[in-house]
């Protein structure tokens, strides 16, 4: 995959949104945020976009072998969605999906070497991307933003909850 230019155009201009409340500013943040990392981070991999490179940073995380269902989970996607972004990886020689030996129901995930390889390639820049994307940011900061954002995903959980259980009566 080649690296799409960040270029002056996909820059957003900023907008003064001082007036909105903080809920809503914060809900739309979210989603803007989500959009313009996405976009950033699909020109920093040579090999895979960030959405694979997602599922492949889950796969990591949660190893040893887990399953396609548990790196959806962490990633916040379908069973389908995540399958399909594995298979890619699959197709790029980073990961090798097999079923589980105890259960034919679950596919499993595997790194290759060349995940590892690919890991030494951007350690370093992705250390340095991180360092400079939360510059500035007090640990103190970090440590409520990720009490509120693991509240809002409670929260959320809970909507959604709700919402399947009103369609279910309906």
């Amino acid at each position: 995959m080649k690296r799409k230019p960040i270029t002056q155009e996909s820059i957003p201009t900023p907008v003064n949104l001082s007036h909105i409340e903080d809920r809503y500013y914060l809900f739309g943040m979210l989603a803007a945020f989500a959009n313009r990392m996405q976009a950033v981070g699909d020109s920093v991999f040579e090999e895979v976009t960030w959405k694979q490179w997602f599922a492949l940073l889950g796969t990591i995380v949660l190893q040893p072998a887990p399953s396609v269902s548990q790196v959806a989970g962490l990633a916040g996607t379908s069973h389908q969605n995540m399958k399909q972004l594995l298979l890619r990886l699959q197709a790029a020689g980073l990961v090798q999906l097999e079923k589980d030996a105890a259960d034919q129901r679950r596919t499993l995930v595997h790194l290759t070497p060349a995940a590892e390889a690919f890991d030494r390639k951007y350690r370093e820049s992705s250390r340095l991307f991180m360092d400079s994307l939360f510059e500035g940011i007090s640990d103190e900061s970090l440590n409520t933003a990720r009490q509120v954002l693991d509240r809002l995903n409670q929260n959320l959980s809970t909507v959604s909850q709700a919402m399947s259980l009103q369609k279910e009566d309906t």
